[in-house]
């Protein structure tokens, strides 16, 4: 794995390092005459930048240039020098200017650094700061102060306020109980700026006797950089930013408000694997952040979520109770906010954020509140692209119908993996916490289940008259495809552009070879724009290391195609797949096998796929 490294703060290479550098090397800085990366805290008073110690505005800095880095670089695409595809995993390197070398360069704040930002991401990072603190600017440059007259010392937590629905029911709840807030947000772009404003201003408005405070954080950078779009360290960000408030008004800690599906966030489909499955507000980020940002302090400082036991049906029924629902029209939920068109709709309707949204909107009957002109596709019947769109829908529905029909103990079973790690970062009793995250999601399996089914029951009439878009939500259950595994749905695409044309690339001239016809399929595969990744990754099976023809790491799908050219081939490809069975499953990979056969050698087809056919993560398929 190669690295990409990222100088800040104006510092230069000296010769010797530049020369051992192998990819492009970045520049970063926040600060001088053309920074890139932007950060204003907003609204704050002198008071609290007086309060702001060096060594914060170190750690502010440095989580604005890891999320800065972290969004320039594109997973899964060719950004080294020689073009090679990297898998989704990358190795980020940064030489940053700090105030505090001291405290920075101890091996165990690098190695909690390191360590958070690798269970957030499932990239590899390492850090060299430099001593640098008389050329880097006063910390008053990153500030727009307000009056001075603050009444907000002393709070418990600062709340991180992302100006969603889960953020919105925990302000709620804290004024209820006549609590002073101060909220956090994190503005990396100016179309969020609007809502989020009038939302707050609807809540002081509810709450007129609760003193309020909203700091907004402007952390950006140059649209040159280019965008990730997972942005898997931007709660580190959220979390340093949050820290940072607090310590500075005496808070006991910082406070995130989000429901426990998507906290916990179990795989719902094989496209959400590893880091693909967001660790925001996980049991054990919160709790390694409390443990560093402790450390930083040198005072106990506290990350807590007391929404983990809540759904988002939950979290909708929190705010319907204590008198929210008028501002839920002010909130925005989609994960795609910025990457559509629209500039009036605040939800693509397609993503799974918006499909939780809207499930939760319908079962708590809210949907009057929750208008449908702002989402550009209706969640349940609008149309979806093939691929992602379409996946994620059918996936979704899928995993919560799992969890409808499971026993606890089934649920325990099949998640253990899960579950035993977010316990484990959990205070109190163990057990006690198992059985509430496996009860959630249980009640959220039956609350999907509920609303899906009346929506099949209210549009039944265009169900029948094929009315709906064939791509749609409703469209994709009515027809039963929630039943199928996503890599499975996947080969099934893949076989049946091979089965279409290799015999027309191949009519006149035959392969001459396995390499050659596997480069028959590779151009096949690409003039259908695939995202299959050729001969990639290499895995070790005992002493030796083995890799598939094609790869697709978010499906877990490894696929091997096979050339019978005589009849004496048989028993070698037959040798071949019997060694990969072994090779493979013990990798736990999803593996699809193209037979090239043109002269139908293989007579009984049955009897040869018997071996494959019989895993249930393999398939075989044949081409004449």
């Amino acid at each position: 794995m190669k690295s990409r490294l990222f100088v800040c703060g104006g510092l230069s290479l000296n010769g010797k390092e530049a020369q051992a550098q192998t990819t492009k090397v970045v520049e970063l800085s926040s600060w001088g005459a053309n920074p890139n990366v932007h950060i204003q805290l907003e609204d704050v008073s002198r008071a609290f930048a007086q309060n702001l110690s060096p060594r914060l505005i170190d750690l502010i800095e440095i989580a604005a240039y890891v999320y800065t880095a972290d969004c320039s670089i594109r997973r899964d695409s060719a950004w080294s020098r020689n073009n090679s595809v990297e898998p989704w995993s990358r190795k980020l390197d940064f030489v940053i200017p700090v105030r505090d070398a001291q405290f920075w360069g101890n091996s165990e704040i690098v190695e909690k650094l390191r360590g958070i930002l690798h269970f957030l991401s499932d990239d590899q990072f390492e850090f060299d700061f430099k001593d640098n603190h008389q050329s880097l600017p006063v910390q008053q440059a990153y500030f727009d102060f307000s009056q001075d007259d603050w009444p907000f010392y002393g709070v418990d937590r600062v709340i991180m306020f992302s100006g969603g629905l889960d953020s919105l029911a925990g302000a709620l709840e804290t004024a209820s109980r006549g609590e002073n807030l101060v909220l956090v947000s994190h503005r990396p772009a100016p179309t969020l700026s609007k809502r989020q404003q009038d939302l707050f201003q609807c809540l002081q408005d509810l709450y007129p006797q609760c003193k309020m405070l909203h700091i907004p954080v402007w952390v950006n950078k140059e649209k040159k950089l280019g965008r990730e779009h997972t942005q898997r360290t931007r709660s580190f960000l959220y979390a340093a930013l949050g820290a940072a408030v607090a310590h500075s008004i005496k808070a006991c800690g910082v406070r995130f408000f989000e429901n426990g599906i998507v906290s916990l966030n179990l795989p719902v489909a094989d496209e959400v694997l590893r880091a693909r499955a967001s660790r925001t507000t996980h049991p054990l980020f919160l709790a390694m952040m409390t443990d560093f940002l402790t450390t930083v302090f040198e005072d106990q400082v506290t990350v807590d979520n007391p929404f983990l036991y809540k759904t988002k049906a939950d979290v909708l029924a929190t705010i319907k109770s204590l008198g929210g629902r008028a501002l839920i029209k002010n909130t925005c939920s989609c994960a795609h906010t910025g990457f559509f068109q629209s500039k009036t709709q605040w939800h693509c309707g397609t993503c799974s954020q918006c499909i939780d949204r809207r499930i939760a909107v319908v079962a708590t009957e809210l949907e009057n509140d929750d208008p449908e002109y702002d989402y550009v596709e209706d969640v349940f019947c609008g149309k979806r692209e093939a691929g992602y769109e379409k996946n994620i829908a059918v996936d979704y529905i899928r995993h919560a119908f799992e969890l409808s029909r499971m026993s606890e103990q089934e649920m325990a079973t099949k998640f253990n993996l899960e579950i035993s790690r977010a316990v484990r970062a959990l205070r109190g009793n163990k057990r006690e916490s198992a059985q509430k995250l496996i009860e959630m999601h249980k009640h959220h399996g039956e609350t999907v289940w509920n609303v899906v089914t009346q929506k099949l029951t209210a549009n039944l009439p265009s169900l029948l008259a094929g009315d709906l878009p064939q791509n749609s939500m409703l469209m994709t259950v009515a027809g039963l495809q929630h039943l199928t595994n996503s890599w499975i749905r996947y080969g099934q695409q893949v076989s049946a552009l091979l089965e279409r044309g290799v015999p027309v690339a191949c009519n006149s001239h035959k392969p001459e070879n396995e390499p050659h016809l596997q480069e028959i399929c590779d151009g096949i595969l690409k003039a259908n724009e695939s995202k299959l990744v050729r001969e990639f990754p290499f895995a070790r099976w005992s002493s030796s290391m083995t890799k598939p023809d094609w790869s697709l790491d978010g499906v877990s799908l490894w696929i091997e195609a096979k050339y019978v050219r005589q009849k004496r081939d048989i028993r070698q490809i037959t040798e071949d797949i019997a060694a990969d069975i072994t090779k493979y499953g013990d990798n736990q990979k999803h593996v699809l096998y193209v037979i090239y056969d043109p002269s139908h050698l293989i007579v009984d087809e049955e009897e040869f796929s018997q071996p494959i056919s019989k895993r249930q993560d393999m398939m075989v398929r044949f081409i004449r």
